[in-house]
């Protein structure tokens, strides 16, 4: 005879178990698919410093934490509510050359305040191998928002833009004649005379300026074309890049050019990244805001103060003085126990009966005692008849108790 090794009853409680154990395993395995996804940071655009994979430039931005003399950052905010700091570097990278004509005013007052008082302006476009007017490859995979977009949000309707080609006096112009290999573009060589800088890097993209301002500085040309320019503006600077590559994760893998990136940082030992023009924004929280505004100590004291107020109500600080303690008490207390008599009889004995009721109860306790005459009980019980035939049994409550107390004080006659 075959015996179940578990009862019947059982198997309704293993299934639950495994089903709770295969879900639990489920959802650990697509967390660790979003912390797999967010370490090598492909959700972000192309040229990110938060981005790993090689279309990032977050080996840059942590190589830059390494210098104990560098105080770095990424900005989150709006471009409205950013300060920049005298002795700022700040990256504006990996953003497409065709959303930039025209610009916010917003973001050309934003520019211009940076260089103005000190700071470098690095702005970088995405790699671009295209005719005029197409959307490169590099433009479609970084998913990154328009700018004019991202401005519309946060500027106000009186805000209008403002033509680079007239603010900066520069405009973009794409080159024609690349070399093509198997269908694909092949890499250009950007070539610099300056002694400061590398002499040949790679390009990769076929944007170019055309420079409409004399005040520009070419400091890369890439089949003669400037494709790296530089503008003092005040006592910074504005330096315009038509690639992006080599500052990517790539670049700095296969063919880094420390001495350029060194250039471009300058002397300044504030640098920042901006991550807001990619659609990436950190709205502060309630809790950020106080600690920023330093409210939170505030809240400690207030917190404090409670404590203290609980304290004082729970316990004496001062022992109370003996002859203000009733003898015999032990405890003393705002409201004592007659009352909570009172409220306990308020509540369930209308104020026109309560002689009555006490009539009764006096004369049951009292109706055995040999102190008290006959007499008294028959006269108390007409003062209650007359009360209650009273209309006005409120107010005759009163006399009626004085006339019930001068009876018995009569009647027992030592009082």
């Amino acid at each position: 005879m075959k015996i179940n090794r578990f009862p019947v009853n059982y198997y309704p409680t293993i299934r639950s178990v495994l089903l709770a154990l295969l879900l639990i395993a489920f959802l650990s395995g697509v967390g660790h698919l979003f912390v797999l996804r967010f370490e090598t940071g492909d959700v972000y655009p192309a040229y990110s410093s938060l981005r790993s994979d090689p279309l990032g430039t977050r080996v840059l931005y942590e190589s830059l934490e390494n210098f104990d003399d560098i105080t770095l950052g990424r900005n989150h905010r709006f471009l409205r509510s950013l300060k920049p700091e005298p002795g700022t570097t700040f990256f504006y990278l990996g953003t497409s050359a065709a959303d930039h004509d025209p610009v916010p005013e917003e973001l050309v007052e934003v520019s211009d305040r940076l260089v103005k008082s000190g700071g470098r302006l690095v702005l970088s476009f995405l790699s671009v191998s295209k005719k005029k007017g197409e959307k490169s490859e590099s433009e479609r995979e970084s998913g990154s928002p328009k700018p004019e977009n991202v401005a519309s949000q946060n500027e106000s309707k009186e805000n209008s833009p403002v033509s680079i080609k007239k603010h900066w006096g520069i405009g973009f112009e794409f080159n024609q004649n690349l070399p093509v290999k198997d269908g694909s573009y092949l890499a250009l060589d950007a070539v610099s005379n300056r002694r400061d800088l590398p002499p040949v890097i790679s390009w990769h993209s076929n944007l170019y300026f055309d420079l409409l301002d004399e005040s520009w500085q070419v400091l890369y040309t890439s089949e003669g074309h400037p494709v790296m320019i530089e503008r003092p503006f005040g006592k910074g600077s504005l330096v315009l890049c038509a690639d992006s590559f080599f500052l990517s994760n790539e670049a700095l893998r296969s063919e880094r050019h420390p001495q350029l990136l060194v250039w471009l940082l300058g002397r300044n030992s504030t640098i920042i990244f901006d991550e807001a023009h990619f659609g990436i924004y950190k709205q502060p929280s309630v809790a950020a805001l106080l600690r920023h505004y330093r409210f939170d100590r505030i809240i400690w004291v207030l917190a404090v103060m409670a404590i203290l107020f609980v304290w004082k109500n729970a316990v004496y600080f001062v022992p109370p003085r003996k002859e203000d303690i009733p003898a015999g008490a032990d405890v003393i207390s705002d409201k004592d126990y007659t009352r909570g008599l009172i409220a306990m009889l308020r509540r369930n004995i209308p104020g026109s009966e309560i002689l009555q009721v006490c009539g009764q109860e006096w004369e049951q306790t009292f109706k055995n005692d040999k102190r008290i005459e006959p007499e008294a009980f028959e006269r108390v019980k007409e003062i209650l008849r007359t009360q209650v035939l009273s209309s006005k049994k409120r107010m005759e409550a009163v006399d009626g108790y004085r006339k019930i107390c001068r009876t018995v004080q009569r009647t027992r006659g030592h009082e």
